[in-house]
């Protein structure tokens, strides 16, 4: 096998296991984030920390998400706070209560909704709030009652919010308003994709399957048979291949036409441990998986000879990442490595 020579370009180091990761929009810079509170800053091109926030949250860092324009970056921890912090100068531009111990979950709108501008979602147990770009509270908090926000995300160039509870998804357009789509679930929901297109809204379940529900007409496709729980959903830009996780084999769905129920998923297998991490290039057809033994690949899941290159880190891997043009790969570990490569 012919594989392309991958090039450690820098490295990194937390003090604890890696939770999060992001690429600013502009490529530039790279946030990451660890249990132990720890957020850093990296310049991109050379691995240097701009800022190190030894402390951003006092019992963790659950979630990183760049604010649209690159200019500042928000987190979200276990000590019951969100902040916003200055990506220039490292001032903290805001800091509130998230409604529930737990912060876990962010993410900005790609689209500026009306005179708001661009939203962020924030998700803490039960409570789903809105800030806007200066970090100022958008709209009174949402209570679920008897629920608990598992995951969160924006249609891509749309305003459209999905947001997953352990029981259901709930899609709301914010710019109209109107009342949300329901989508229920018979099983419990551990993490939730939509497709780039906004056809297809994917989740994977704790009974180690995923269910699919096509948002045109309301036709749902279940599938199970994961040697584990699925926490990784990944889609190609074109909307076509979604790859999941759930166990040591990537496998890929072909959802064009119909969706992807009857048909033979490929199986992409060469990790020893289970699958931890998977991404699509922004831009282009590659995607990067990485396993609980430190394992990373690259595929071209559609050529004949689909992977491309292969590498390792030192400890597990818990997030991989492309740059928004899809020649860097950053990889966070288990014991606190940020690590970026190349493929040549």
């Amino acid at each position: 096998m012919n594989l392309r020579p991958i090039a450690f370009v820098w490295h990194g180091k937390l003090e604890d296991f890696n939770t999060s990761l992001a690429w600013s929009p502009q490529g530039d810079r790279l946030a990451a984030a660890s249990v132990s509170g720890q957020v850093a800053i990296y310049d991109a091109a050379q691995g240097r920390a701009l800022h190190l926030f030894e402390q951003a949250h006092a019992d963790g860092c659950d979630a990183v998400a760049w604010r649209p324009d690159g200019q500042a970056l928000a987190t979200a921890g276990r000590d019951g706070t969100w902040k916003l912090w200055d990506a220039t100068d490292g001032k903290m531009l805001a800091e509130h209560e998230a409604g529930a111990m737990w912060a876990e979950h962010l993410a900005w709108s790609s689209k500026p909704i009306g005179e708001r501008g661009h939203l962020l979602a924030l998700g803490a147990g039960n409570t789903l709030s809105f800030w806007t770009e200066k970090g100022e509270t958008s709209g009174e908090a949402i209570k679920i009652p008897k629920k608990t926000v598992t995951d969160l995300a924006w249609i891509i160039g749309g305003t459209s919010l999905a947001v997953a509870t352990s029981t259901e998804v709930m899609v709301r357009d914010h710019a109209t308003n109107e009342p949300p789509q329901t989508f229920s679930s018979r099983d419990p929901i551990l993490s939730m994709a939509f497709s780039p297109s906004g056809k297809w809204l994917m989740t994977g379940n704790q009974d180690c399957s995923i269910h699919v529900w096509n948002t045109d007409n309301g036709g749902e496709m279940h599938m199970r048979g994961y040697a584990a729980k699925v926490r990784q959903l990944a889609w190609h830009r074109g909307s076509r291949w979604l790859a999941t996780g759930g166990g040591e084999t990537v496998t890929v769905w072909d959802c064009s036409g119909r969706g992807p129920e009857g048909r033979t998923p490929q199986l992409l297998e060469w990790h020893p441990d289970q699958i931890s991490a998977l991404h699509y290039q922004p831009e282009g057809d590659w995607l990067a998986s990485g396993a609980r033994d430190g394992s990373l690949a690259v595929w071209s899941p559609t050529q004949r000879q689909n992977q491309i290159s292969r590498a390792k880190i030192s400890s597990g891997v818990t997030r991989v990442a492309w740059s928004p043009d899809g020649k860097l790969l950053a990889a966070t570990g288990e014991c606190g490595e940020v690590q970026v490569l190349a493929v040549e």
